[in-house]
């Protein structure tokens, strides 16, 4: 398909958005939870192979590479990393834009849908985490590979004499990327499946097709088990136990369907994943959708509109799959890339195709894409940026000011879960949004360490620094401890 004038001016009004909703990034510095965690790793020369156990060995060589082209390595330097990870987005939205616009166009989708979806894209939560965290840096690379590895084969199936025939080297190239996508981060791969859902919302009897997507999506899945076996074998280590299997179906189902699920019909905007209000706005939208599809399919005998449905669902339950089939049932924004792209597909086809006329059409996609853009201003600057960058400046200067040479203990007394909710009316989202870094008890050991190790220029002084840790002022206060060459660091405190 040609690239012609009108794609060049909407893929630079993709990246000027980008740009302007995250710029802060350029100069703002910070590290959030996981990013401490990672830098002291990379400091004391123990990030090798840490993120292997987990499935990710190609995050884990990328990040070994980025940390150690930092030298000397500090806070500071985490700027060139979220740097990376949103240009390496900006360098994947032209990627996702022309795939949309093929698939769009072979599908006989409304032609809006192209620049609506890839907006949706950057203002998706899960794009704001991973812009916003060093540590979810390699997001793109995951997402983008496993959307290549379904459309690799979504466009090489081709019927010959009333036979379906995939060539080979298309199945070959889906594997590689889908492998890709998934030795980097797992539920990235969920992806895959987007051509394949865009087929049956718009070709519902294009069943073969879609068997045939699934069938190697989830033998993909069985090529990347095998390598990560050998791989382990190879590098002599234990998988993590994150990685162990836990197939308790109706659980599993009833986790999808309350929390993930609910997510991605949330949209850009963020509740509490124990919202009441959450799960209202959830079922209302979700029951929309479900009844303008009804009316949409309304030619469909009933049952095979039941089986449509079915399907849908059971789609979006395979995109979400690898949090599904491990033990650990936490579905945090940084997981739901593919599952959001997944729903805003449902419920955007069926909402452009409910409106007939084109230039009715063009107004609802505006006024949406500025919503959108709009709520993902609000979400990265207010909701996540403002209080954590706040919370280090304040904390460190804190410790700076009063770290002195005869000093060798640090009590440090972590703020409540809800005190940004509490100080800046914020809405908290698991562990991204709207929580305090310093509440995570794997924070205080590394915040203080590099904040020390940065001030002095000494390993030894920052290595040989005791840490203990309280999580509030009362079990402080309760506790034994002298103050002799020690230095109390209550987080609520020097923030308030």
């Amino acid at each position: 398909m040609p690239v012609n004038r009108k794609d060049c001016l909407n893929i630079f009004a993709l990246v000027f958005i980008a740009i302007a909703i995250f710029y802060p990034i350029f100069y703002s510095e910070y590290a959030y939870t996981d990013d401490w965690f990672a830098l002291w790793q990379h400091e004391t020369q123990k990030g090798i192979h840490v993120l292997t156990p987990y499935g990710r060995y190609l995050t884990d060589v990328l990040t070994n590479w980025l940390y150690n082209s930092i030298n000397p390595r500090s806070v500071h330097d985490l700027i060139y990393i979220r740097l990376f990870s949103l240009f390496g987005w900006i360098v994947c939205l032209p990627v996702w834009y022309f795939i949309l616009k093929k698939m769009v166009s072979k599908e006989n989708l409304p032609g809006q849908l192209t620049l609506f979806a890839t907006l949706y894209i950057i203002c998706t939560l899960p794009f704001t985490i991973y812009v916003g965290w060093a540590s979810c840096f390699e997001q793109f690379i995951a997402n983008t590979t496993g959307l290549i590895s379904g459309f690799v084969l979504y466009s090489s199936i081709k019927y010959r004499d009333d036979r379906i025939v995939v060539p080979f080297l298309a199945i070959a190239t889906s594997v590689l990327f889908g492998v890709i996508s998934l030795f980097t981060y797992q539920n990235g791969f969920g992806c895959f499946l987007t051509p394949f859902l865009l087929l049956l919302i718009t070709r519902p009897k294009s069943f073969r097709r879609i068997f045939i997507g699934v069938g190697f999506y989830l033998f993909i899945y069985v090529v990347y088990f095998l390598l990560f076996k050998y791989n382990l074998k190879a590098n002599q280590l234990e998988a993590s136990a994150r990685t162990n299997i836990g197939v308790d179906l109706f659980p599993k189902l009833k986790f999808f369907f309350g929390k993930p699920l609910a997510s991605a019909f949330h949209f850009t905007y963020l509740f509490n994943e124990r919202s009441s209000m959450g799960l209202v706005v959830y079922f209302v939208v979700f029951l929309g959708w479900l009844i303008a599809d009804l009316y949409h399919y309304r030619f469909l005998p009933a049952t095979k509109h039941l089986k449509m449905v079915a399907f849908i669902l059971l789609m979006l339950v395979l995109v979400y799959l690898p949090s599904l089939i491990v033990k650990e049932t936490y579905s945090s924004n940084r997981t739901l890339f593919a599952l959001n792209m997944a729903v805003f597909f449902l419920v955007a086809t069926t909402l452009l195709a409910a409106i007939k006329e084109y230039r009715t059409r063009l107004v609802v996609v505006t006024m949406l894409s500025v919503l959108f853009v709009a709520n993902a201003y609000y979400n990265f600057n207010k909701q996540f940026l403002d209080p954590v960058k706040n919370e280090y400046s304040q904390v460190r200067h804190f410790i700076e000011k009063n770290y002195a040479a005869n000093i060798n203990n640090v009590y440090f007394v972590r703020p409540n879960e809800d005190f940004f909710v509490n100080k800046y009316g914020i809405t908290r989202s698991w562990d991204e949004f709207g929580v305090p870094s310093t509440f995570f008890n794997w924070v205080p050991e590394f915040f203080v360490k590099q904040v020390i190790l940065e001030k002095t220029g000494s390993y030894r002084a920052s290595e040989n620094m005791t840490i203990k840790q309280w999580p509030d002022k009362k079990q402080f206060s309760d506790s034994s401890h002298s103050s002799q060459n020690a230095l109390i660091v209550d987080v609520e405190e020097i923030l308030r």
